[in-house]
């Protein structure tokens, strides 16, 4: 199975290289926007949530920004950070299905 991968983004390496892109910017956006949703919430006396932010990232910082309306902007990063993880999943199972 794992040679099977390998193969299939070795076939296609026209897309496994912009797939590696998508994928690095999306896993940093989302995590960045963790650590501004604990910055945040440790901004706002929110210890917990902070805290938990700080250890845990986007685990905990996304349903913070979802839920406290003065985390916009952690949470429009990790919205679009989420966003290209999303697409890199596509195109994986995209040069999965073209193998």
């Amino acid at each position: 199975m794992e040679h099977e991968i390998l193969r299939i983004f070795l076939a296609n390496q026209w897309l496994t290289i912009p797939i590696f892109i998508i994928l690095v910017i999306g896993v940093t956006l989302f995590w960045f926007g963790g650590l501004m949703a604990a910055l945040t919430a440790l901004g706002n006396n929110r210890w917990g949530w902070g805290l938990s932010s700080l250890v845990l990232g986007p685990i905990t910082g996304f349903p913070y920004s979802l839920i406290y309306n003065e985390s916009e902007y952690p949470k429009s990063l990790m919205i679009k950070g989420l966003l290209f993880l999303l697409a890199a999943l596509a195109l994986s199972l995209l040069a999965w299905a073209i193998s």
